[in-house]
């Protein structure tokens, strides 16, 4: 048995000390730490540096945080991966305590644990249990049908069985953000999952982090949920009405975005396939309608200008 962890960075600097030092003070021993440096323009080779020895570092040119994840669980050879952003710190007994869970439970291909999640330019925190309203939530077991209503499962928190991971397949590279719940949704597909109601990880939102912009997540959001159902249309169709929603609701986000752009032939095929999946909607007919409008007033103008063929 042995575990792998993996850090991904980029211009951290100022922080990833802190994060690798409570990773070489976990409790369990047999730790491989695996650190990519996902093309640093500050002090980070320096930082690294300090730890040489204790740690494998790779070096590559920036393509991103799921890129980079990929390239360490690539370069990792533990029986168990688990993931740790450069900012964040875990608690010494964090990986013990997942071990546990999985050495007794051999069927389980997952663990996760609660997160205080710090807000850093307030100085508040809050435990992920309460933001995302743990106590009414399903968190053992099969975890899609509460999954895809939305991730309530930080990067950091889970410690994942290798095989498991091998089969539900790494980090999308094509996401810039919600790469962590595209993973999930897959895993949670395959592999049952156990929770741990303690804290054993602090995870701290930075100023100007990826988790503020809100349009990105929105449209990555929207990409993972359309992704699922043209890989897994069966695991959505199976929650009934819930999955139907979804769908259209997906449909209906990606036909806006297409609609705003001037794709007019993308546009009505989206809000087409939504009333298709939901017939009985209010705003998907009159968009539809306006697609529809603005791709023959862009035909008959064109004809115009160029003359009959």
């Amino acid at each position: 048995m042995s575990v792998s962890l993996v850090i991904a960075t980029f211009n951290h600097a100022r922080f990833v000390g802190e994060a690798l030092d409570s990773a070489l003070a976990q409790t369990l021993r047999a730790v491989e730490v695996v650190v990519v440096d996902d093309g640093s323009t500050d002090d980070t080779p320096a930082v690294l540096a300090r730890y040489d020895g204790r740690i494998l570092v790779i070096r590559q040119p920036n393509r991103g945080l799921a890129a980079a994840r990929n390239a360490g669980l690539a370069a990792s050879r533990g029986t168990y991966v688990t993931f740790l952003d450069a900012d964040d710190v875990l608690m010494p007994t964090k990986l013990a305590e997942q071990v546990a869970v999985l050495e007794r439970a051999p069927a389980v291909g997952w663990t996760y644990c609660d997160v205080l999640i710090e807000t850093m330019a307030t100085g508040t925190s809050v435990k992920a249990s309460e933001r995302f309203g743990y106590g009414a939530r399903v968190l053992d077991g099969w975890l899609f049908p509460e999954l895809i209503h939305g991730n309530f499962i930080p990067a950091i928190a889970p410690l994942v069985r290798r095989t498991a991971l091998d089969a539900a397949g790494g980090f999308d590279e094509r996401l810039t953000a919600l790469e962590d719940w595209d993973l999930w949704l897959r895993l949670s597909l395959i592999a049952e999952a156990r929770y741990s109601p303690a804290v054993l990880v602090s995870y701290r939102v930075q100023p100007g982090s990826m988790s503020e912009d809100r349009s990105r997540m929105d449209r990555n959001r929207f990409r993972v949920l359309d992704k699922l159902y043209r890989t897994r249309p069966a695991a959505v169709e199976g929650l009934g009405s819930v999955g139907r929603r979804i769908i259209a609701d997906t449909h209906n986000w990606l036909g806006k975005e297409a609609y705003a752009r001037g794709d007019w032939a993308e546009a009505r095929r989206r809000f087409a396939a939504s009333l298709v999946t939901v017939p009985w909607q209010r705003e998907a007919p009159k968009l539809l309608g306006l697609s529809l409008v603005r791709a023959g007033a862009r035909a008959w103008t064109s004809e115009r200008t160029t003359g009959p063929r």
